[in-house]
């Protein structure tokens, strides 16, 4: 019986493909972006975070934590989580009784994540949705995915999902067929630059997005491009990023994402650091002005900012 670890799964999206969707969050992820917003999703196994606003203080975590890894700040008297020290055993989120240590991820198989699936079945009756594989990395569970995705086909339900299209090709061969279309995550042009800002190579991505743009189904690739100021959204890298994809024939959009902040408290709650703390959202306008680099040419797919579509493309 195969088993993925779920992070989540959220019903009734209409921000992640055609019509309205579920989405299923997979736990994992081999990048290490400065500028993720789901840090929970990077690890693999569960783990506890702590939302210090149902804290009472009552210092039962630290009774039974049997590494010593917690203790309570003096100056704002909240907990503190020593991850050198901690071993993820989940003792504290277990005698918390009010809930300020809690566990993402869960473990979960294909039967049971199907059955949240078809909870939503009438909304994609009406809407034209389906259901959205996420991350994560989907392809760190890709046997998981591909019984998944067959599952959701022999139901009639559409399936998509959001790919980073990192490591083997033979993983992604396996899950692009089965999907009506794609996002395919291309975060920067320069391999050099790519590794300084996610940890890993973008190679092997490109090469794989372009033997899916081989394989899949005609129209399925939208490519995502977070706008990260002083690190993507220089004209170089834009014009490169829309003439990669002007050379495959299955891109219908390029979506470019202003930065937001909307993962720094999930920084905090799991006591982590971020990389990008310091930096102000990306403004529609400011984006906006950045892309006027490529609405000076015709493009084959929609140039999308945001969600809407810019008009004259």
């Amino acid at each position: 019986m195969k088993k993925a670890m779920i992070l989540r799964i959220e019903h009734t999206s209409i921000s992640d493909g055609e019509g309205m969707r579920t989405v299923v969050f997979f736990k994992g992820c081999p990048l290490r972006c400065a500028w993720c917003s789901t840090p929970e999703s990077h690890n693999t196994c569960r783990e506890v975070y702590y939302k210090k606003e149902r804290c009472t203080g009552c210092r039962r975590c630290l009774a039974v934590c049997p590494r010593g890894a917690l203790s309570i700040s003096p100056e704002t008297g909240a907990m503190v989580r020593d991850p050198a020290k901690c071993v993820q055993c989940l003792a504290c989120a277990d005698a918390c009784l009010y809930g300020a240590m809690r566990v993402y991820g869960r473990e979960m198989t294909v039967r049971q994540v199907m059955r949240e699936i078809e909870k939503d079945a009438v909304f994609y009756f009406h809407s034209g949705g389906g259901v959205t594989l996420s991350g994560g990395d989907v392809l760190l569970w890709t046997d998981f995915a591909e019984e998944l995705l067959k599952e959701c086909l022999d139901s009639g339900i559409d399936t998509a999902a959001e790919l980073d299209l990192f490591g083997p090709w033979e993983n992604a061969a396996r899950i692009i067929p089965l999907l009506s279309h794609f996002f395919a995550d291309v975060k920067l042009m320069d391999e050099e630059k790519h590794r300084r800002w996610t940890g890993q190579s973008n190679a092997g991505i490109l090469e794989n997005l372009q033997r899916a743009d081989t394989v899949c189904a005609p129209g399925a690739i939208r490519v995502r491009v977070p706008l990260i100021r002083g690190v993507n959204d220089d004209a170089e890298n834009l014009q490169k990023t829309a003439e990669f994809c002007a050379g495959l024939k299955n891109v219908s959009a390029l979506e470019i994402l202003p930065y937001h902040r909307l993962g720094t408290h999930a920084y905090e709650q799991l006591f982590r650091p971020y990389a990008l703390a310091d930096e102000p959202r990306m403004l529609r306008d400011e984006a906006a002005e950045k892309l006027a680099c490529l609405r000076e040419r015709h493009w084959p797919f929609a140039l999308i900012l945001d969600g809407e579509e810019l008009a004259g493309n």
